[in-house]
């Protein structure tokens, strides 16, 4: 399937910024088990960026905290939904030779298509922050053809140092992006939704909403994705043409809760 087609969908499960550690944590499991209940009987699940604290290269495949997760992954993909997976600011080398090896879809920076009859535009959302040109020129270059194929080619030590310090680096950004109250281009989405689109998701700024109407454009519809912690998952789910916010919590009561 093109990215950019679909086909109708009946539910379809959105989700992003997890921030999974390489190392084996509560968090892994959780995962897990989000993939494995959550996403049961669904017929699509997009996840929307940063799956991963930090993703250098093939590598990171054999890491006890990633292998877990690309592992449900499969099995959930093989179970029958499409999972399509989107770059974040801290995972955009995470590149197709991987994805397809779990039978995954990688949709790159932005996905466009229709979903519940809706024409839709998905991305991690950083790409849309205001005047942050630091974090758009150090994604420019470490994204590079020959850097980043450098990159993905280092020992799994100089690239696990490499993970820690784009962590680091990626949390100082989210500081600074609190501190300068950095927000997404208002102009860009309206521009994006005077062009025919009628429902953009985003991520990245871990303040889950959802806006109708957006911007005050009447049957527009801007949905933002909240965080997943080790403690609660969430995450947007569409049926049919509605779309609502969820929690999945770790003491998990019957059936997600809205948001």
């Amino acid at each position: 399937m093109n990215p950019s087609e679909d086909t109708f969908s009946n539910r379809v499960v959105f989700v992003s910024d997890w921030h999974l550690p390489p190392e084996h944590t509560a968090q892994t499991d959780f995962f897990v088990r989000f993939a494995e209940e959550v996403c049961k009987g669904a017929d699509r699940l997009f996840v929307l960026g940063d799956l991963f604290a930090a993703w250098v290269g093939p590598k990171h495949i054999s890491r006890a905290g990633h292998a877990p997760v690309l592992e449900a992954l499969r099995r959930l993909a093989s179970s029958g939904p499409t999972v399509t997976v989107l770059w974040g600011n801290r995972d955009f080398l995470l590149d197709s030779k991987v994805t397809q090896q779990y039978g995954l879809e990688l949709a790159g920076d932005v996905w466009r298509g229709r979903l519940g009859g809706k024409r839709a535009r998905l991305s991690h959302g950083d790409e849309l922050t205001e005047d942050d040109r630091l974090h758009k020129a150090l994604r420019a270059a470490i994204g590079n053809f020959p850097i980043s194929t450098l990159v993905k080619a280092m020992p799994t030590g100089i690239s696990g140092v490499l993970a820690g310090a784009h962590r680091w680096l990626s949390s100082e950004r989210r500081t600074r992006r609190k501190r300068k109250n950095l927000r997404p281009a208002e102009s860009v989405m309206r521009a994006d939704f005077e062009s025919g689109t009628d429902l953009i998701v985003i991520a990245h700024w871990h303040e889950p909403s959802i806006q109708a109407d957006a911007f005050g454009m009447p049957g527009k519809t801007l949905v933002r994705l909240g965080e997943c912690t080790d403690t609660e998952a969430v995450y947007a789910e569409m049926t049919d043409e509605t779309i609502q916010l969820k929690h999945f919590p770790v003491a998990r009561k019957e059936g997600g809760d809205d948001v």
